[in-house]
């Protein structure tokens, strides 16, 4: 334009005035008139070009070229699909077994056998309480045993008896003969052989024989019964003091204190050194493997599976509510990786709460869980056939409302609210909103607004969670 505007001049300052007729020349010292209004001309065809140029311009200009094309986005069709339901409660775990380990003997804990926390095997001896005192009790006892034991050997010889039954034969033996005596006499008195003072006399003998025999009866018998007492009383004397000495042999075991299930020892509860009484505890220990996952089921949840269980368990072998599974989640966001099985369930409903507690035995052979851990238990409840699903990454939320942006049949962009059902897996399930085959934008969401029109390009939904069973974070939640 500057090379127009030079050449335009210098036409203008070379070109004679209107007649053909050269102006007169001014004099020397003195500006003509031409060259006074030369500045004001050269201004003058300057705006005239300018504006030449700006009409020539708009006039060749396109006015559909200066709009912007219609930004592109990437969509995916929302699809159909049936999705499990799972009811999640929060769950604590515990040990199935918890053990108190105390001193049933008093005396100085001497040594202490294991690392805290470490995981020991039933039967291993874990605390050793000082042993001599309980040694030398049980030693005694042992010696009292022996001489009750003699006492006993004693006793069972029936050396009185013996004797008195040895002077009751003597005794009957002099009778015997004196009632023979008699006879002889009665007969030789009868042939007048002997006198009548013989055979008195010998009657009186007879007789005194006879009372000696029956004082002796009595003797024997008093002297079995004796017998019989003295055994007795000597058998009940050995008893007692083996008694004794089990209990000895007892307070001398119970000085080394063994782990009675398999589990992990927690911290100690008493030094090694300190003097210990009787029920002191010492330490507790825990079962670990497996492990239970203690939760509340609510009452509505509670009926819906024994209900569904008095139908199915029968025909399916399912647990008694009807589950043939349960996942943990833990509390960071992870899915233990052994699922877990129904163990038992409280006898009664808390009417404060309207909860049952329920547990869950999960295997634990990483060590993974411990006692007093919190976590997410779910079980699966039902499958929702024909649900609408639409990826996660094209659900934006604002103030707790789910919308998203959707490509009309002419390629305008609309927005939809949702009534979220939930995630499955990269999804969310859409109860209310969206019907399938609605295409929704998941990328170049930032170049759209409502209305205006886009260039859509189709991309596939992502994959949809496996049909193993297994309960991982996306899963359905219950209502």
């Amino acid at each position: 334009m500057a090379s127009w505007m030079r050449a335009a001049q210098r036409s203008i300052m070379s070109s004679p005035p209107t007649g053909g007729v050269r102006p007169p020349a001014a004099p020397q010292g003195r500006r003509g008139g031409w060259q006074r209004w030369r500045p004001v001309c050269t201004l003058v065809l300057v705006a005239l070009a300018l504006a030449g140029c700006a009409a020539a311009r708009g006039r060749g200009q396109d006015p559909r070229a200066a709009a912007p094309p219609p930004p592109s986005v990437v969509v995916v069709e929302a699809i159909r699909h049936t999705v499990p339901i799972y009811s999640e409660n929060v769950a604590q775990t515990v040990a199935v077994q918890i053990v108190d380990l105390r001193a049933q003997i008093g005396g100085t804990l001497e040594q202490v056998l294991f690392k805290e926390g470490a995981e020991v095997k039933r039967g291993q001896l874990l605390f050793v309480i000082d042993q001599r005192p309980y040694a030398a009790a049980l030693q005694a006892t042992r010696a009292q045993l022996a001489t009750a034991q003699a006492n006993l050997r004693q006793a069972l010889e029936q050396v009185q008896l013996a004797q008195a039954k040895a002077q009751q034969a003597a005794l009957q033996a002099t009778l015997v003969n004196a009632q023979k005596q008699v006879e002889r006499d009665r007969y030789l008195v009868a042939q007048q052989a002997v006198a009548q003072q013989q055979l008195d006399n010998d009657t009186a003998a007879e007789q005194a024989a006879a009372a000696n025999v029956a004082a002796q009866e009595a003797v024997v018998k008093n002297t079995a019964l004796s017998t019989q007492i003295g055994i007795e009383q000597a058998r009940a004397g050995v008893q007692q003091v083996q008694a004794a000495v089990t209990q000895a042999e007892l307070n001398l075991r119970y000085t080394l204190v063994r782990a009675p299930i398999d589990g992990t020892v927690g911290l100690l509860s008493v030094d090694q050194g300190n003097l210990v009484a009787a029920n002191a505890e010492l330490a507790t220990m825990s079962s670990v493997d497996p492990i239970v996952a203690q939760f509340r089921l609510s009452e509505v949840t509670f009926l819906g599976l024994v209900k569904r269980t008095s139908a199915e368990a029968a025909r399916t072998g399912s647990t008694p509510l009807g589950v043939p599974s349960f996942q943990l989640v833990l509390a960071d966001g992870s899915t233990y990786a052994h699922p877990g099985t129904f163990r038992t369930l409280d006898r009664a409903v808390d009417p404060q709460t309207g909860t049952i507690v329920v547990q869950a035995l999960f295997p634990n052979p990483e060590r993974l869980l411990r006692p007093g851990m919190f976590a997410r238990v779910r079980a699966k409840l039902q499958d929702r056939p024909n649900a609408v699903l639409v990826p996660q990454v094209a659900v934006q939320e604002v103030q707790g409302v789910k919308t998203v942006f959707v490509v009309a049949p002419d390629n305008s962009v609309l927005v939809r609210s949702l009534e979220d059902g939930g995630p499955y897996g990269q999804f969310f399930v859409v109860l209310n909103g969206l019907r399938a085959g609605d295409r929704v934008i998941v990328e170049g969401v930032q170049k759209v607004r409502p209305g205006i029109k886009v260039t859509p390009t189709l991309r596939p939904a992502p994959a949809l969670p496996g049909p193993n069973g297994r309960i991982d974070p996306w899963e359905v939640r219950a209502c």
